[in-house]
């Protein structure tokens, strides 16, 4: 869940015992607009204390409730760091407890069901079936160093077929946020499935955990996009000293900001065979992220006119970011226009030092000043690139119309839409964030067999041409 659902939860006041006290304990499960799916556990400590959890699955988040009270026909509890709550009265009637989320001034209706359970684990057949086709490949775990970006050592996993190689091989860049090398949201593990389509039709499969993340060594925190690409440089230069793999064959596929960085990489190897780009970004960062966020509020049911204020502030707060080549001096600037949203009501109170912070990152402030369409034009490779027509995260009207131009020079490159899929390339009703752990499809097949039948149509499969 975040912050943005909702708003505060005005303090509460539990009645005196009614005649018959209901039992709180055990599971409960709800809906805010019958679309954000809640599921909530009770129970009391060894020394008598109401404890409770929170779960919103669609949003792979879990926490602790603060201040639960309950009483014998009564319920209440807040989640302080989201300045929101519920608070309700049980239904007999019902067999509910029935009353009102509040959270950012705003209230919704929400009525809490007892559930056979908590929210379990919803199923990911792409996951389930991967076993079936484990035989046409073999997996190893590997490590390798990036000389460059300091020494530390990059763990992964290499999937290779079976038979007689060398074979065309893949590394897999992950989109922005501390990812393994699985590349897993939500229940979800897009490269795991990737790989295996992948590698189950003759193309080997480098994925690895970002560096600090999982068993990879380095600095996460303080790393930008650069860095990023310079372990996948590594990466790279992994795969060509292994006697599996055509080392003319090997290309880069790249998700999001891994999107970015592909095409990165490519620029400065006329080596590397190949690239695809999955819902990699076309236009400059600072635009992409204005979009991006109008396109979430939208999403989430924000006014159009809200919406359009907010976008004006979020062009001015990127503008000034991205003229200043300091981030220090960038967060202050940024601070003092946020503050001046906050005053005019565009912002909730106590958020403009916190989305300074946030946006002034040596990562973000990288990012808003990235030229994508600067580096495509200097690829010559084959390159493929794809963006899903539902899309809220990179628009492909926005995108792609720009890829599209930055590539007009290319007779290798590929550009394309994708119809109904959303960010990670699942087959969506909306392209909502919100619905990303519902859909049980990690990757569509319509992706899958895209990159694939592209890959082997550019550089063969098995054994290299003579």
């Amino acid at each position: 869940m975040k912050s943005t659902l909702l708003g505060l939860l005005a303090a509460f006041t539990l009645a005196a015992s009614p005649a018959h006290a209901v039992d709180a304990s055990g599971h409960w499960k709800g809906s805010i607009a019958n679309s954000l799916h809640l599921f909530l556990q009770f129970g009391k400590t060894a020394d008598g204390k109401w404890e409770g959890t929170l779960k919103v699955p669609q949003q792979g988040f879990t926490t602790k409730v603060d201040q639960l009270e309950v009483g014998a026909e009564q319920l209440g509890f807040k989640l302080l760091p989201l300045n929101a709550g519920f608070t309700a009265r049980w239904s007999e009637q019902d067999k509910a407890w029935i009353g009102t989320w509040s959270q950012n001034g705003q209230t919704v209706p929400l009525r809490l069901e007892r559930s056979e359970a908590t929210a379990g684990q919803l199923r990911r057949p792409q996951l389930e079936a991967i076993a079936a086709r484990q035989a046409s490949y073999t997996s190893l775990d590997v490590g390798f160093a990036n000389p460059a970006g300091g020494g530390h050592a990059l763990a992964g996993s290499f999937t290779v077929p079976r038979g007689k190689g060398p074979f065309p091989a893949v590394v897999l860049v992950h989109g922005s946020g501390p990812i393994d090398r699985d590349e897993t949201i939500l229940g979800h593990k897009p490269f795991l499935v990737l790989a295996d389509h992948l590698s189950s039709r003759g193309i080997a499969v480098l994925r690895y955990d970002k560096r600090g993340v999982g068993k990879s060594g380095g600095v996460y925190g303080s790393a930008t996009t650069d860095d990023f690409a310079s372990d996948a440089e590594a990466a790279v230069a992994f795969l060509r000293g292994r006697a599996e793999v055509d080392a003319t064959r090997i290309g880069m596929v790249g998700h999001s900001e891994g999107g970015m960085i592909a095409p990165m990489v490519a620029a400065r190897d006329p080596k590397l065979a190949f690239v695809v780009m999955l819902a990699g970004p076309g236009v400059r960062g600072e635009l992409l992220m204005v979009e991006q966020l109008a396109l979430a509020a939208r999403a989430a049911g924000a006014p159009a006119e809200a919406v359009d204020r907010e976008r004006a502030l979020n062009r001015a707060v990127f503008a000034a970011i991205v003229a200043e080549a300091r981030p220090e001096v960038a967060g202050d600037k940024a601070r003092q226009i946020m503050e001046e949203g906050e005053r005019k009501g565009i912002l909730p109170p106590g958020t403009a030092a916190v989305r300074a912070r946030a946006f002034t990152t040596p990562w973000f402030h990288n990012f808003l000043r990235h030229e994508p369409g600067r580096v495509l034009q200097s690829v010559r490779q084959p390159i493929l690139a794809l963006n899903g027509e539902r899309d809220l995260q990179v628009p492909a009207e926005l995108d792609l119309s720009a890829i599209r131009a930055a590539l007009a020079h290319n007779p290798r490159a590929v550009v394309e839409e994708l119809p109904a899929l959303n960010h990670l390339f699942q087959t969506a009703r909306t392209g909502a964030a919100s619905e990303y752990a519902q859909i049980e499809e990690s990757v569509a097949p319509l992706a899958l067999n895209t990159v694939s039948a592209w890959i082997l149509a550019t550089v063969g499969q098995g054994r290299s041409m003579k």
